[in-house]
């Protein structure tokens, strides 16, 4: 199963080299969970603050994902 991703901020050093800034790049997954799809890109759990799919916000790592659905990743952000 294949899904788009996009990633942000400090998680951009996760996307496949040459991905532009806000351009998705495809993933396959073999069970189509959230939480396989973070590990598959290398990225601890605990950046990733923000995730939405397909638009909609998600906290549930267990999360079913659906063919070509749309995952963008946003950090934990500071600043003051």
């Amino acid at each position: 199963m294949q899904v788009s991703v996009k990633l942000y901020a400090t998680l951009r050093k996760f996307a496949p080299a040459g991905n532009a800034i806000g351009e998705a790049f495809n993933v396959n997954l073999e069970n189509g969970i959230l939480s396989e799809l973070i590990k598959k890109l290398g990225i601890p759990e605990d950046q990733t603050r923000i995730i939405l799919i397909n638009g909609t916000r998600t906290s549930n790592m267990e999360e079913e994902l659906k063919p070509n659905d749309l995952i963008v990743i946003f950090p934990p952000i500071g600043g003051g």
